[in-house]
């Protein structure tokens, strides 16, 4: 009984090594950059940056971008001078976040 607790520990060990060094984490899983001008817009999906459809765009701060249809997709306007955060939720996988500044 106790060669089958250590044999299914070992394996336990096994996986999850190899879990952690086949999907090591992304150096890009931070925000992603975008610099706009007051009244640009970024087409966040034509980036490649999120898939799309994408939806509940929301901005930290309305007074730097807001959220905005691009060609009829997801995008962000630059509202006035600043950096704010802005995310929306991918139609596969997780928030990606935006680092939205605006000169």
């Amino acid at each position: 009984m106790r060669q089958r607790v250590l044999l299914a520990a070992g394996i336990a060990v096994v996986f999850g090594v190899l879990f952690v060094t086949a999907h090591p984490a992304r150096a890009d899983d931070g925000a992603f950059p975008v610099g706009l001008k007051a009244g640009e817009t970024f087409d966040a999906c034509a980036s490649g940056q999120i898939v799309c459809p994408a939806r509940s765009p929301i901005c930290d701060d309305p007074k730097v971008a807001v959220p905005a249809d691009v060609n009829g997709a997801l995008g962000f306007k630059g509202v006035g001078p600043g950096t704010t955060l802005c995310s929306a939720a991918s139609s596969v996988g997780p928030r990606r976040i935006f680092k939205i500044t605006v000169r």
